[in-house]
This record gives structure tokens, C-alpha cells and sequence, in this order.
């Protein structure tokens, strides 16, 4: 069939209509863990607030980095982010709020990433966990030096879930089974795309510290 195009010389296209998928999308990043008695480990989750230009995520801040070792409480002579009277802390842009450091069995501690709220130019989370022994109701003391005493396997259950904003389960892992081996798992990123926030899955377990993990970072 022969056609003739429409098209005059010259002509702009006709504007399609569009819908910005660019909305700030929440998410939360929950841990739950049960051990021996004897045991006296802890497990945290962290989570960064980075720029991924292509070359990797990176921070430039203390003030990007959401841990209970870099809170005032915790870390008094270093740590930047004040907590609340609830044990509770976020970081300045209130993009990342972590619910406080939890000590006692059967309770969990949660971070939540509001990404309205997150910093122009912030458009990757790296998410954490790592486990150390450290007596409980004490503080984090010697940092890296507890936590290369310490792995997943000497928690009987250890589990991390990372769910949507409407609460729909998107990421899990058994940090016990799949990463007993290790102190350090790097779970993986929120991430900023041309659909949104979305979540990449890593899953990647390793021996070190808090900050063998921002060295990679930073």
C-alpha cells in the first residue's frame, strides 16, 4: 500500500504526553535475629546515602553514613548523627531514619529510605549488616576488633527483609545460612533509575568491619 508522509519540512512533532515516574518511593529494611544465651552478639544494619556517576557509589560525608557507630550516643568522640530520645536517627536530609540500636532478642530494628526526602544527586543506598559481639546494654566498643570475633553462624536465626512502600516483600535473606561464614553482608542498593527507586539485590558476604565496607565507599 503506498502511503505519503505527513510530515511537512520544517514541522515539529506533535508533544506526546507524559507522566513523571520520578515520585519518591519508601522503603524498609527490617532485621530480626535469635541466639544462644551464652551468646552475646549483636546484629546492625547500615545504610549510605551515595552518587553513583558510573564509577561506583561513593560517599563524601560522615553525615551520609546511617550506623549506630556513627551516632553520638554510641560514638560520642566521632560519631555526627544525634539520636533521639528514643534511641532513633536519620541522617540531616531525613532521607534514611534507622529506628535505634536494639540489644534484646525478639525485637527487630528497621530502617526506612524516604526517597523525597534524599539529597539531589543521591541516587544509590547501599544497604548492611554486620554482627559483633558486644555484651548487651554495653556500647559498641572497639568497633572493628568485635566484630572479627563474631559471624552469622553463631546466631541461631538471623533474617533481613526489604519491603515497598505498600509493604510488598522484595528482598530476604537468612544471613545465618547463606552468609554464616562472615561478619559482613552487603545486601544490596536502593537505586534511582528512569523508572523510580527500585531495588538491586547483591548478597555478598565478606570479614572485616564497618569500615572495611566504607573503604570501598569512599
Amino acid at each position: 500500500m503506498l502511503t505519503l508522509s505527513l510530515d511537512k519540512p520544517g514541522a515539529k512533532p506533535a508533544p506526546k504526553l507524559q507522566l513523571a515516574l520520578n515520585k519518591g518511593a519508601s522503603f524498609k529494611v527490617t532485621v530480626a535475629w535469635k541466639c544462644d544465651a551464652r551468646h552475646e552478639d549483636d546484629v546492625d544494619i547500615h545504610a549510605l546515602e551515595a552518587r553513583n556517576d558510573g564509577g561506583g557509589a561513593k560517599v563524601t560525608a560522615l553525615e551520609q553514613i546511617l550506623s549506630t557507630y556513627n551516632t553520638t550516643r554510641m560514638s560520642p568522640k566521632t560519631g555526627v548523627l544525634v539520636a533521639a530520645a528514643d534511641g532513633s536517627f536519620a541522617t540531616p536530609s531525613g532521607g534514611l531514619r534507622h529506628s535505634g540500636d536494639i540489644r534484646v532478642q525478639g525485637n527487630t530494628e528497621a530502617i526506612v529510605i524516604d526517597g523525597s526526602r534524599l539529597p539531589a544527586g543521591i541516587n544509590e543506598i547501599p544497604l548492611f549488616a554486620t554482627v559483633h559481639k558486644a555484651g548487651h546494654g554495653q556500647e559498641h566498643e572497639g568497633g572493628a576488633e568485635s566484630e572479627e570475633e563474631a559471624a552469622f553462624a553463631d546466631i541461631e536465626v538471623c533474617t533481613v527483609t526489604i519491603a515497598d512502600e505498600s509493604g510488598r516483600e522484595i528482598g530476604a535473606y537468612q544471613l545465618s545460612k547463606e552468609f554464616g561464614d562472615f561478619n559482613v553482608v552487603q545486601l544490596g542498593s536502593v537505586m534511582h533509575g528512569d523508572n523510580g527507586w527500585e531495588y538491586a539485590p547483591v548478597g555478598r558476604g565478606f570479614t572485616g568491619s564497618i569500615n572495611d565496607v566504607l573503604s570501598h565507599f569512599s
